[in-house]
Formats: C-alpha cells, structure tokens, sequence
C-alpha cells in the first residue's frame, strides 16, 4: 500500500518544508499515518529487533531521519528506490510501534475524533468514527 514510489504525477506533493517523516506522511493516501516523533525513532530501544527484517536498514533510518524531502533526481536513482521502499516498510514497523505508545496513543485518538478513519456506513451506527486496523506485525500481511 504504501511502497509505491512516488513519481511525476505526484510533483505537487514534493515540498522542501520539514524533513522525510512529514513529506512522506503528507502523501496522498498516507492520511492514517501519525507523523512519528523523531526523539522515538532515534530512541534504539524503539527499534530493537527491527534491523533484521529491513535489508536497508542503516540507509533507510537515515533517509527516515533526513531534514530533506526527496527530489525528482532521487526518484529516477535505482539504489534511491531500493533504500525508499525498505525506509517505508521501516517506518511502518517504527509506526505500528509508536501508536501504541502514549504519546502514539494520544495521537491517533485526535485523529480518530476528528474523524480521518471515517464513519461506520451502517445505518444504526449512527456515522459512528471508525479506526483502521492491522491483524498483523508482518510487513505485507493484511
């Protein structure tokens, strides 16, 4: 879902403004993402465990972890598309972490009252909020 890499069609959501985390959590169909603290992600308790299931990892941190949003150049760089994909398949493990921490928690309940889940579609539900979940840990597992 989210390991496309971007490309032209998405020109109007480069921006040089905050660094990776905010770019990349500002893409269209990223809207259930918290943006993760950073003090979380440069926290290696957080991360323990992580280094083996991303290939990438150390690059992958660091693009995470860059001040710069990526540009049109990166995207036609081949080792930058591989680098990209594991940084988001780690960013949605450091994610699934960081939600269900208190700050996480505080943040996705913001999200859920302001109704970004959306509403149940059921008529006796009464357009109550809903939240997305994940059955799985798994990177690619519904």
């Amino acid at each position: 879902m989210f390991s496309r890499v971007p490309d032209d069609s998405d020109a109007s959501e480069f921006s040089s403004d905050g660094g990776w985390i905010a770019w990349f959590s500002s893409l269209k169909g990223h809207e259930f993402l918290a943006e993760v603290d950073e003090e979380y992600i440069r926290d290696s308790f957080n991360l323990y465990g992580l280094r083996p299931r991303v290939t990438h990892y150390d690059n992958a941190l660091e693009m995470i972890l860059s001040d710069d949003a990526p540009d049109h150049s990166d995207l036609e760089d081949r080792h930058f598309q591989e680098v990209y994909r594991d940084a988001v398949n780690l960013y949605g493990l450091i994610h699934a972490r960081y939600i269900v921490s208190p700050r996480g928690l505080q943040v996705m309940r913001e999200k859920y009252m302001k109704s970004v889940f959306g509403f149940c579609p059921r008529v006796l539900c009464d357009r109550q909020h809903v939240l997305p979940v994940g059955v799985s840990d798994d990177l690619c597992v519904g």
